[in-house]
């Protein structure tokens, strides 16, 4: 029980960097502020930070308390943030990156519909409402960023502290390329009403705790992204003569 209390400790913690709550620098409260906060002992917030320090997340400072790594979201020297600001081809690196997620994403989802507590499907169900949300609003940076959250709820609901803490990093290195698919995917409502039809299967196997189910909609929705989105690249070179019709 201990272990879980913690993990979830963890898990609400990186949601307020996840949320913008908290910052990269960003200084945090005291523990015996989060105790209270999260209604908690201050032995298990230590521990959850201690767990977090661990995962590069956060740093103590001599003197002046615990911090949110500078390099969060984007590992200094990393070889992920360079291939992406030297890449010459963004075509390929984009269709690299769905691959990518399909393999890790798609364990995750299955996980997560084996193992999400009661509390794993509430944050889901509350990620879930807040795409639709941002959805019918049209915001794009606010549909990314929820976008980003659904799938992280996923991470989260597999209880592989790995598979979360790596899907953070990409997510924070990938912001500016998930707003522009998103952007390129608006003035295509029926697309983006599929897109929101694949969440929903997806959202409802993890319910159903069907993992197969849950495997087969995370790659149905990456592959029909990965799809759709190098479509919309090879419609926008040829619009400026850099691709033969």
């Amino acid at each position: 029980m201990t272990i879980r209390r913690i993990d979830r400790l963890c898990q609400l913690l990186n949601q307020q960097l996840l949320d913008g709550d908290l910052k990269p620098g960003d200084k945090l409260p005291s523990e015996r502020q989060l105790a209270v906060h999260f209604e908690t002992s201050r032995p298990l917030v230590r521990e959850a930070l201690q767990q977090l320090k661990g995962l590069g997340v956060i740093e103590s400072r001599q003197g002046g308390g615990t911090f949110v790594c500078q390099n969060y979201a984007e590992p200094a020297g990393s070889p992920l943030s360079s291939l992406l600001k030297q890449s010459q081809d963004p075509l390929r690196l984009n269709a690299e990156l769905l691959e990518y997620r399909i393999t890790i994403e798609s364990r995750c989802a299955a996980l997560a519909a084996e193992r999400a507590t009661v509390d794993d499907l509430q944050r889901l169900d509350l990620a879930y409402q807040h795409l639709r949300k941002t959805h019918q609003q049209w915001d794009l940076e606010l549909e990314a960023q929820a976008d980003a959250r659904f799938h992280l709820a996923i991470a989260a609901a597999s209880h592989n502290r790995v598979f979360l803490q790596t899907l953070q990093g990409l997510f924070g290195l990938l912001k500016n390329n998930v707003i522009t698919n998103i952007g390129g995917l608006s003035s295509h409502p029926d697309i983006r009403a599929r897109l929101m039809g694949q969440h929903a299967r997806l959202f409802e196997a993890i319910h159903q705790r069907n993992p197969e189910s849950a495997r087969a909609a995370i790659e149905a929705h990456l592959d029909y992204v990965k799809e759709f989105t190098e479509q919309l690249s090879r419609n926008r070179q040829r619009l400026i003569g850099k691709v033969d019709p």
